[in-house]
């Protein structure tokens, strides 16, 4: 698998949300760039993640800013 660019990355839709299962592995794009997190709750809406690394959870509405591990 390629990785994607920065351009591609934003070309891409916003939605639909791809749904992740409980405790699946993600990477979720913050300001300052990806930290890995695990899926606690996912719907058509949105996905909530916890990082461990950052200590917090967070809400993830763009497809753009989330991907599967």
């Amino acid at each position: 698998m390629s990785k994607k660019t920065e351009q591609q990355r934003l070309e891409m839709p916003a939605h639909p949300m791809p749904v992740f299962r409980r405790n699946q592995d993600v990477k979720v794009f913050m300001g300052a760039g990806w930290a890995k997190g695990t899926v606690n709750q996912s719907d058509r809406d949105g996905c909530t993640v916890y990082l461990s690394q950052l200590r917090k959870t967070t809400r993830v509405r763009d497809a753009r800013n989330i991907i599967s591990l």
